[in-house]
């Protein structure tokens, strides 16, 4: 079965992270975990700017990253919105 709405990625490309409080960053790829398939969308990792307050310091925002992130169409029940998990810009 193909797999819909995904455009393959790779390192340095921006995509869109839902984190675990359902907030939405853009992030950017820093690794894939595989090869895209018509069937199937590897893992990645991302790094993205906090959105929380709590984590500035002197030189500005801090970053975080998320690593072994699913696209949201191969997560359970296509991850209707559980969190960690991206999607294309």
């Amino acid at each position: 079965m193909p797999v819909k709405d995904v455009t393959e990625v790779g390192v340095g490309d921006p995509v869109v992270v839902v984190d675990e409080q359902y907030r939405e960053h853009v992030g950017l790829v820093t690794c894939v975990h595989g090869a895209f398939s018509d069937s199937y969308v590897p893992c990645i990792n991302v790094v993205f700017v906090s959105k929380d307050p709590d984590k500035r310091d002197p030189y500005g925002a801090q970053v975080e990253r998320l690593s072994s992130l699913q696209h949201r169409s191969q997560g359970p029940s296509q991850m209707p919105r559980p969190g960690r998990y991206w999607i294309n810009v």
